[in-house]
């Protein structure tokens, strides 16, 4: 039975870290977003996602296709990113 509950609290442990790396990469996109002079909504979007993201919890991260649709939706924000940039420095 212990060691059942060391390795849940690892697994925590690790889902937990995971979160924290994701946040990280969405702060660095937001902080490059607006380094590159993008303004607005996108980066109020990228505030509530990184919201959304800091307040799930484990259990919800643990499953993949949270987990996928997340990196989905990271992919598409950082593609929104280079877009406003682009349009900005042409």
């Amino acid at each position: 039975m212990q060691h059942y509950m060391i390795q849940q609290e690892q697994q925590t442990f690790v889902l937990q870290e995971d979160i924290q790396q994701f946040i990280v990469e969405i702060s660095t996109l937001r902080s490059l977003a607006e380094e590159a002079g993008v303004t607005g909504p996108l980066l109020e979007e990228l505030d509530a996602f990184k919201h959304e993201v800091e307040h799930l919890n484990s259990s919800a991260w643990e499953r993949k296709e949270v987990r996928f649709l997340n990196r989905n939706e990271l992919v598409c924000l950082s593609l929104a990113v280079l877009r406003a940039y682009r349009s900005r420095s042409c």
